[in-house]
Order: structure tokens, then C-alpha cells, then sequence
């Protein structure tokens, strides 16, 4: 007697949108989704910033103006105004539409967060003018200030970047635990009260080496490298 072939483990749309959020800003994302559950158009829309290749696209030049070459978009979309969020990958896409990150993966997270009370303190901790990073976690996203690696301002094009690099994890979408990687946040200087972040990440390229012996040489915490790819985005409209 034959026996049946076994199908292909589909992943939830929900996983690609995930991969990119990270911790409690993946609960916001998913919880998000659940909250507008009732509002049909809402849902719709945010599907299709999941699901449908050229929505994907259109909303991510919309949050981002445009995609740095050799990224792809894995989701774009809008929780009701609360938030945007876009995610971009470079690694390969797999037959069943997901992303699996390789060693030499990136990913970009990009989030603009409505005026709130944390935005301020937020900014100030990405500005290097506080060290406490609690209200970047209770606007969902995590980072220690113990794990900070590297810390800097960049001026492209008359834009205003700060950026915090620190050691965190990284979902790799496959089985076992994350990957231990490098993210880099970057604060767009938009001069609104909305907070734009994007955050950068990669594999940490050397875990087992202590903090301040990590070469940092291409890799998304690398100024020059980082530089290159902030060039084209501009989520601030200007």
C-alpha cells in the first residue's frame, strides 16, 4: 500500500512579517492584526501587504521611497495609522514564497510609530542623549543598552541619521533557536513627532568575541556600508 506523500509545510503569511518584527514588535504586529479583524477592507489591505507581490512593493516605496538594490520586499503594510512597517530582505526566496536567512543575510525592519509619549525618550536614547532604552521596548523595540556595540551620526544627502548598533537575536525561520546577530537601529531625523526606525540586521559575525574586539568591517554596524545602503531611502519625503 502506497503511502500518502506528505505536504509541504506552508508557513502562515504572518511569519514573513514576524521574521522582520522581532519580540514584542512582532506581538504589536500580530496583535495589530487581530484587533482590526472585524474591519474587512483593513484586513484586506494588510493581507495584501503580505500576500500580493505588487502591494508589497507600491506600499514599501510609499513608507520608504525606494528599495535598495538587491532587496526584496517581504511585507509592507499599515496598522490603522498606528504604525507602518516594512521588511526587506536580500536573502533568496524560497519555492514556498518564504525567506530562509542565510550566513551572509540582511534584513531591513523599517517602522513609523504615531506620536506617542515614548517617541521623545525613544529619539533621545537614539540619539545617544540617554542611555535608557526602556521606551524604544514599550514602542516594540527591544534593544539593551549593555549590548550597544557601536554608536554614531551620519549626514546623507542633508539627512540627519543616528544610529545604535547592539548585539540582539535574529529570527532565521528555521527550526532551533535565532541566530545571534548585530542590529543596527537607525533613526530617520524627520523632525515630526511620528518616530521612523529602521532596524538593519545581520548574523553577529563573531559571537564568541567580547564587544569591543569585534571587527565591524562590512557589516551592517560598518559606517561606509551603511551609508550605501540608507542612501536611497527616504522615508522622511524629503
Amino acid at each position: 500500500m502506497e503511502q500518502p506523500v506528505a505536504q509541504a509545510k506552508q508557513r502562515s503569511p504572518w511569519f514573513y512579517v514576524l521574521l522582520g518584527c522581532g519580540g514584542l514588535a512582532g506581538l504589536i504586529c500580530l496583535g495589530g492584526a487581530i484587533v482590526v479583524g472585524f474591519f474587512g477592507k483593513a484586513v484586506k489591505d494588510m493581507s495584501d501587504g503580505v500576500t500580493d507581490p505588487t502591494e508589497k512593493v507600491e506600499n514599501a516605496k510609499k513608507q520608504l521611497g525606494a528599495i535598495p538594490e538587491g532587496y526584496q520586499v517581504v511585507a509592507s503594510l499599515s496598522l490603522f495609522g498606528l504604525m507602518n512597517t516594512t521588511v526587506l530582505t536580500n536573502a533568496p526566496a524560497l519555492p514556498d514564497g518564504g525567506y530562509e536567512l542565510g550566513a551572509d543575510s540582511r534584513t531591513f525592519t523599517y517602522f513609523r510609530i504615531t506620536a506617542n509619549e515614548n517617541n521623545k525618550r525613544s529619539r533621545d536614547f537614539l540619539m545617544g542623549k540617554d542611555t535608557d532604552a526602556t521606551a524604544l521596548a514599550q514602542s516594540g523595540i527591544n534593544i539593551k543598552a549593555q549590548d550597544v556595540v557601536k554608536r554614531g551620526q551620519l549626514v546623507i544627502d542633508g539627512r540627519k541619521h543616528f544610529y545604535v548598533a547592539s548585539r540582539g537575536q535574529l529570527d532565521t525561520g528555521s527550526a532551533g533557536e535565532p541566530a545571534q546577530a548585530i542590529n543596527n537601529a537607525v533613526l530617520f531625523d524627520c523632525g515630526t513627532e511620528a518616530l521612523h526606525v529602521g532596524i538593519w540586521s545581520q548574523r553577529d559575525p563573531a559571537p564568541e568575541q567580547a564587544p569591543d574586539a569585534l571587527d565591524l568591517t562590512g557589516s551592517v554596524a560598518d559606517e561606509e556600508v551603511l551609508a550605501g545602503f540608507l542612501k536611497p531611502l527616504r522615508p522622511c519625503g524629503q
